[in-house]
């Protein structure tokens, strides 16, 4: 009953604020359930392409000599000629970038936390909201929007703020956890709130997440079970996922998305690999020629935002590595799998030979350890030498696993390195992230 006047509330409000909303949803859900996800692909990266070189100047110099504005894109092989968009190209261009003929209410600015480099800003097209996306995903785990919700978070929410999402949201309840140096009064207060209220959703960023999982173990604390918990943000280690699907009693949902693109691929229950949302984004796994790789091959990730007319994103190299799964998931959804980001390919440790180490490698080798830190972070100094920095779970715990670590470390750089560690208290955050490496060569 109750949950029945959520819905009629919740249907109503929606009908009233976002009538559009629903229509888009349905529209998303019978694109997948009708039509091969390819084709459509292919078909709305030609009409972006199309209205890119009509009303972007940036584009139109960018692509002068393709030959496109007469012929367009023909076949799915020729837009692997078209020169990715580079984050200082984006960085240099934004007005320039920005399409002439949308009006101002129908996009919003967004600008980027700058973790990994100076901070971009792109617009985002308001007639193509990503909450459609999010229902689809929710509506995999047998989650409604309607439900009642938690969030942990890094910072507090002012009151104002607060109030107005109580306001919206009535008659669901979200609460809300800032993870930046709680209280013992407040952690008390948040699983006291969610005990009562019984959410169906527990969301946040991967480290956030962690650190509350590790505080629910480490107290004996039991929380009444929702039906996913949602991370993003971060790469995710497979011992995080162990500890927090212990502690949180619920399934792990891994999402991939960014600033300029929020919800790019994401798990269903089978947990096979993310499903990338092929209908609203196109995803290039790539060589450093931006020429594709075999899938199962780690390569540099280009996106194009396939319902982004304000401000058109196009083969856009946004720093990260991925790779293309080459298996189907067995739960018949018509959606290509990746597998889960492990890095940015921006951020490596090197050696003074030109040896690269990538993040991936890096969670690979610490992923057995995880289970008895907080958080880690690597500092790469401009002597190339690098300190672990981590915060042990326990305070007689971690010596000996940072040791091996670093040990682990050492011998991947062929010893070329100096490794070292620290123990901390916290972790540095940049803006909003804690990255797993902070280069300090450049």
């Amino acid at each position: 009953m109750k949950n029945s006047f959520s819905k009629a509330v919740f249907s109503f409000k929606t009908g009233i604020l976002k009538p559009k909303l629903e229509d888009l949803f349905q529209e998303s859900e019978s694109i997948l359930g009708t039509k091969d996800v390819s084709i459509l692909n292919f078909k709305k990266r030609q009409v972006l392409l199309k209205h890119a070189l009509e009303h972007s100047s940036f584009y139109k110099k960018k692509y002068q000599g393709l030959n496109l504005d007469d012929e367009g894109l023909q076949r799915p092989e020729d837009f692997l000629k078209i020169p990715p968009l580079t984050r200082p190209e984006l960085q240099a261009n934004f007005d320039a970038i920005k399409a002439d003929n949308v009006a101002p209410s129908h996009y919003r600015k967004v600008t980027t936390s700058g973790s990994t480099g100076f901070p971009v800003s792109t617009l985002q097209d308001r007639r193509h909201p990503e909450t459609p996306i999010r229902w689809r995903i929710l509506q995999w785990w047998g989650i409604k929007p309607w439900e009642n919700q938690a969030f942990v978070y890094r910072f507090n929410k002012g009151f104002i703020e607060r109030f107005k999402n109580k306001l919206l949201w009535w008659p669901t309840k979200r609460i809300f956890l800032a993870a930046a140096n709680p209280s013992a009064g407040q952690l008390h207060s948040f699983i006291t709130d969610f005990n009562r209220i019984k959410p169906t959703l527990l969301q946040g960023y991967v480290d956030v997440m962690f650190e509350f999982a590790l505080y629910l173990l480490d107290n004996n604390i039991k929380i009444h079970p929702p039906k996913m918990v949602w991370v993003t943000s971060a790469p995710l280690f497979e011992e995080q996922r162990e500890l927090m699907e212990k502690a949180f009693g619920a399934s792990v949902c891994d999402q991939y998305g960014n600033t300029e693109i929020p919800l790019i691929a994401a798990e269903c229950p089978a947990q096979q690999g993310l499903h990338i949302m092929q209908d609203t984004v196109h995803i290039e796994f790539v060589d450093e020629n931006n020429r594709p790789v075999p899938p199962n091959t780690t390569g540099k990730i280009l996106l194009t935002d396939l319902t982004n007319f304000a401000f058109p994103l196009i083969r856009y190299e946004i720093g990260d590595e991925g790779k293309y799964l080459e298996r189907a998931c067995s739960c018949g959804r018509p959606l290509s799998l990746m597998d889960n980001v492990r890095g940015r390919r921006a951020v490596i440790i090197e050696t003074p030979s030109g040896l690269s180490i990538r993040g991936e490698h890096i969670m690979a080798m610490f992923d057995g350890y995880m289970k008895l830190f907080k958080e880690i972070q690597l500092h790469q100094e401009p002597d190339f030498s690098v300190c672990i920095h981590y915060v042990p779970r326990n305070v007689d715990q971690g010596t000996e696993a940072v040791e091996k670590m670093a040990e682990l470390l050492r011998q991947r750089s062929r010893t070329e390195i100096l490794i070292r560690f620290e123990e901390t208290q916290k972790i540095k955050r940049v803006n909003k992230k804690t990255p797993l490496i902070i280069s300090h060569l450049r």
